[in-house]
């Protein structure tokens, strides 16, 4: 492998200076040198010897080897130089304009030198919105200004960031680099995000699908500022599927291209069976934060921190098996506090030394079973359910991290959230990524069973909000779809700080990993992932998400307590925890702990996960 310096303008100049100088007549009328040029003769003269240092540098090491260390010594001495002749370069730049010295013939002079490149590369129709244009490496871009979504890993063909500039002032601070976006040519590469970005006193930034292949165009227009997109598509009026023949109409940003439209505003009958509920809540919530409180802040303690669940009996089992394996890892539960929705299950939890909430008043009227599948209405209603739970606890001065039952915790995540030195420390809120990034779930695909809230003004509203949308969720059947709608505009209008634990990252996985990263699952039971927990998700019943977490060894409630009242286990359940997880197989297409290849397949036709 071997480097060669290449020409530039710079090591052009230089050598010009080292020309010999041939003799001139000198004329009695000749006229005195202009401010102008007396300063291209300082511009020229005072870099001169950084530039002739670079020249002769790299004509001494030629073609520099890699393969050796002085020669590699050379290289980085001349890199060294290039950066300071570069300093040079900007100081002096900056003094001519100082002296009244246009940016213009400054910029004719370099170019004259360079080739003769003045062309600019985008005409003079759009210069109030396009003066030049930077490459920059994708996932320095993604780590540099971190806007929370999940990121999708970097692939051939999406590996750098387009930058656009409208004005001159906006340009990077290194002059070469400046004047390559600006002219027309190859489309310069920036070192880093930060030096492509270091005059930018405002960045947009548009996400925009780059994996589906469909015919896209982006239009960039001067108008009266929007910080929505305007997405058209070519769907014919009457509805239908995208046909290429049809002309471009607005349409909503869930449009599909089968004439789908991702979200629906709710009917009036969602509204009004709402509002029926609602009403007698809002009524009630001041008496309720006056008893609540109390019980959060001692939940609470030092930390500040409440963990908030919400369970009916139906779904006792999963919250119990929560418990229980904490219990074997020395997990401390002292900051759990379960919203009830009935009092089979306040009974149970606080057998086994939780800290509860019920109140009839509240959740009287949710249902006492478990949902058989998502969406079903028992589902709908508990989703109600956890949106209460979480609007209360937002009006109180307490951070909290709320999570479903279908979870087990390896360690505790609240120190996770509470590690101040961590870069994502500065985050209003985060959430576990969902996995499916289905585009009604864009740009977040946050998943509403687990994700952590500092308490500020911008959260608070953010969930009295969610509250007001509950017929949204009653019209999709969805507490997700509502929750991220919200999501965008408050990260838009009020600088909601949302982050979402990626679905790439090791720490908090959960039913994408299960289903869809074999791999990831094979390495887990090797005990190479040390995760904070794992979130049974991508389930549609409970009978499945009992069965996976028996699959992969972690399950820890005896089956003599399932689906009973305290009465029924004999007024004591902490007898229920096994000390050892139960492992069984069920299904020889999903992960487990132990070969299943015996056991039939959950989706027909599917290899054995062994």
């Amino acid at each position: 492998k071997r480097m060669t310096m290449s020409s530039t303008p710079a090591r052009r100049y230089a050598t010009r200076l080292q020309q010999p100088t041939q003799p001139m007549a000198v004329s009695s009328s000749r006229k005195s040198p202009s401010v102008f040029t007396l300063l291209v003769s300082v511009v020229v003269g005072g870099v001169g010897f950084y530039l002739g240092t670079i020249v002769g540098v790299s004509s001494s090491a030629g073609t520099v080897s890699l393969e050796h260390g002085s020669c590699r010594q050379e290289l980085e001495d001349v890199t060294a130089d290039r950066d300071r002749v570069n300093k040079e370069l900007s100081k002096v730049w900056q003094t001519a304009l100082d002296h009244g010295v246009t940016d213009k013939k400054l910029h004719t002079l370099l170019t004259s030198e360079s080739g003769g490149n003045t062309k600019p590369r985008f005409p003079k129709e759009v210069k109030k919105l396009f003066t030049g244009m930077t490459l920059m490496d994708r996932n320095d871009f993604a780590a540099t200004f971190d806007m929370g979504v999940p990121v999708d890993p970097t692939v051939a063909e999406n590996e750098q960031v387009l930058m656009l500039y409208n004005r001159q002032a906006a340009l990077p601070k290194s002059r070469t680099l400046a004047n390559d976006s600006r002219l027309n040519g190859d489309i310069p590469v920036a070192q880093s995000a930060l030096s492509a970005t270091e005059n930018c006193d405002y960045l947009n930034v548009i996400l925009t699908d780059f994996k589906e292949p469909r015919a896209q165009c982006i239009a960039i227009m001067g108008q009266y500022e929007a910080f929505h997109i305007q997405k058209f598509m070519r769907l014919p009026a009457d509805g239908g599927a995208l046909d290429r023949e049809a002309p471009l109409q607005l349409v909503n940003r869930g449009a599909q291209k089968n004439g789908r439209k991702s979200t629906k505003p709710p009917l009036q009958k969602h509204t009004l069976q709402y509002w029926e509920s609602l009403a007698p809540y809002l009524v009630a919530l001041p008496d309720i934060l006056k008893r609540l409180e109390p019980v959060a802040k001692k939940v609470a303690g030092a930390t500040n921190t409440v963990v908030v669940m919400v369970c009916n009996h139906g779904q006792s089992e999963l919250l119990l098996n929560f418990v229980c394996s904490a219990r074997s890892r020395n997990i401390d539960l002292s900051h759990v506090l379960l919203f009830a929705t009935d009092v089979e299950t306040k009974d149970l939890a606080e057998s086994v030394g939780i800290a509860v909430w019920y109140d009839e008043e509240t959740f009287g009227s949710m249902p006492k079973e478990a949902a058989r599948q998502y969406a079903d209405p028992k589902f709908t209603k508990m989703m109600m359910a956890k949106v209460y739970c979480v609007q209360m606890m937002a009006m109180l001065p307490f951070d909290f991290l709320f999570q479903d039952v279908d979870l087990v915790w390896f360690r505790d995540p609240l120190t996770f959230f509470h590690n101040t030195t961590h870069p994502w420390h500065h985050f209003d809120i985060y959430f576990q990524d969902d996995g499916n990034h289905a585009l009604f779930y864009a740009p977040y695909s946050a998943n509403t069973g687990f994700y952590y809230v500092r308490h500020n003004d911008r959260t608070q509203y953010f969930f009295n909000s969610m509250l007001l949308s509950g017929d949204l969720i009653l019209g999709t059947h969805s507490h997700q779809i509502a929750l991220i709608a919200l999501l965008n505009e408050h990260a838009s209008m009020y600088g909601l700080q949302t982050k979402i634990l990626s679905r790439d990252d090791d720490d908090f996985p959960g039913g994408h990993h299960f289903h869809n990263r074999k791999p990831w699952m094979r390495e887990f039971f090797k005990k190479e992932h040390d995760p904070y927990i794992f979130h049974m998700s991508w389930t549609s019943s409970k009978v499945n998400k009992i069965k996976f977490f028996e699959q992969i060894g972690q399950w820890y409630l005896d089956d003599k307590c399932a689906s009973k009242t305290l009465a029924k286990i004999g007024g004591d359940a902490n007898s229920c925890c096994l000390a050892e997880p139960a492992i069984k197989c069920h299904y020889r297409d999903k992960p487990s702990i132990i070969p299943c290849k015996e056991s039939e397949p959950i989706d027909k036709g599917h290899a054995s996960f062994w």
